[in-house]
């Protein structure tokens, strides 16, 4: 049976003992491979994906997808100030952010390890089974569609337009709210169910989502919770044999990696220009 850490005390204190603690150093590389892993699915979809099907029409004959409906939306988010940059905030913390989050929180300060392999294995399905229907079919967001002002329509190393049904930022809150709701009576547990409650409002506010891609992502982050899987130890045991002190300076190193890749997640249209700077120098 997994430990669960007392969530008292001093947090320093608990973060000295968690970079000394090799099972939570594992897991934590684990969750950093599996974010690296869809990052390079995002770079290759380039190529793989096209004979993905656009269907982007079919559902444009649904209810709840017309022009106006979007723009009233987008428009009333907008002429309310806190409401727009909540929202904002929320929906870039939604995906990469409320991954990191949760997992700080399930792993470093609950030391739940238990929970963290499930999630894991809840997050590699979720992976899996969208990165497959973005194989056969994919559809376009709202702010795409209708080319709408102040939003990027352009494909980046870090962002593929055409990963839209179902939303990735609603299926993984939805597998975070299911993993946290052990932890709903306490503070940090609420409000991280708060945080995650709020994205599918902001998805759709912000002409992000359709409300069919929210559905679609709350589905199935419903069915990959329920499934009877986690994920195992010996997946990473490469990661076992090497010493305390390899281990910690892997985990560093991919730390930064994911803080480089964040960084210009949040700013998509400098990451090519970025990197063609970067190839033109060498």
């Amino acid at each position: 049976m997994a430990a669960v850490g007392q969530g008292e005390g001093d947090w320093r204190e608990q973060l000295r003992e968690r970079l000394f603690d090799q099972e939570v150093l594992v897991r934590i590389n684990a969750f950093f491979l599996t974010y690296f892993g869809w990052i390079a699915f995002g770079v290759l979809y380039g190529v793989i994906g096209r004979w993905s099907a656009n269907v982007t029409g079919d559902l444009l004959r649904l209810p709840f997808t017309s022009r106006e409906m979007v723009v009233s939306l987008v428009s009333f988010t907008r002429h309310v100030p806190p409401l727009y940059y909540l929202f904002n905030g929320v929906y870039y913390l939604g995906f990469a952010g409320s991954i990191a989050l949760v997992v700080i929180y399930v792993l470093v300060y609950m030391r739940d390890l238990e929970t963290s392999d499930r999630l894991l294995g809840m997050y590699l399905t979720g992976y899996t089974v969208a990165g497959i229907i973005y194989l056969l079919f994919h559809v376009y967001a709202p702010h795409v569609v209708y080319n709408l002002p102040g939003y990027s329509s352009e494909n980046t190393l870090f962002t593929r337009q055409e990963f839209v049904f179902p939303s990735l930022h609603n299926t993984f809150i939805t597998i975070n709210i299911i993993a946290l709701w052990k932890y709903r009576d306490r503070l940090g547990g609420k409000l991280l169910i708060l945080i995650n409650s709020l994205v599918p409002f902001a998805t759709l506010f912000l002409g992000h989502h359709w409300i069919y891609d929210i559905i679609g992502g709350i589905v199935l982050g419903t069915i990959v919770s329920r499934l009877p899987m986690k994920w195992g130890v010996g997946a990473s045991r490469s990661l076992y044999r090497m010493e305390l002190s390899s281990l910690q300076k892997v985990t560093a190193i991919n730390l930064i990696l994911v803080l480089i890749v964040l960084i210009l997640a949040a700013r998509p249209e400098r990451a090519v220009e970025l990197l063609g700077n970067l190839l033109g120098n060498t």
